[in-house]
């Protein structure tokens, strides 16, 4: 359930960087849930071909960016950036994990042929680079 990852991301956000980290990780999901899915009209690229790999099931839309990767970096990207801002003797740890997540994450979209691997990669940079000014502009 996403809801249960949102929340997830928030409590781990205040728990490394405070009220800030949280607010910080609300405010980058909510811009994810608001335009991840209307931002696919702006690059318009196509999701891979039955032709060229195999897809399962019946993809629809275009692939670039994945929506549910902008939902992953966002998530678990936010929780590993202020992670490694962090001091807590565990931030080491939920760095590990949360960037394993993004990285299943990828493997996920693109076993299923849903997208290229290039449309995760690029879209978790560019989350995460949006997310990193955030941080930077927030917590200096």
């Amino acid at each position: 359930n996403k809801y249960l990852v949102m929340a997830l991301a928030v409590v781990l956000a205040w728990l490394l960087a405070g009220w800030k980290g949280a607010a910080i990780t609300i405010g980058a999901i909510a811009v994810e849930q608001t335009f991840g899915e209307a931002s696919k009209e702006i690059a318009r690229r196509a999701r891979p071909s039955r032709d060229l790999i195999a897809v399962v099931g019946n993809p629809s839309g275009y692939s670039f960016p994945s929506t549910f990767t902008t939902f992953i970096a966002v998530t678990f990207g936010t929780v590993t950036l202020l992670a490694r801002r962090s001091s807590a003797k565990t931030a080491p740890l939920v760095m590990a994990v949360a960037g394993s997540m993004i990285v299943i994450g990828w493997g996920a979209r693109v076993a299923l042929g849903a997208h290229w691997p290039s449309d995760v990669v690029l879209t978790t940079v560019v989350c995460l680079v949006w997310v990193w000014a955030a941080i930077r502009a927030v917590r200096p």
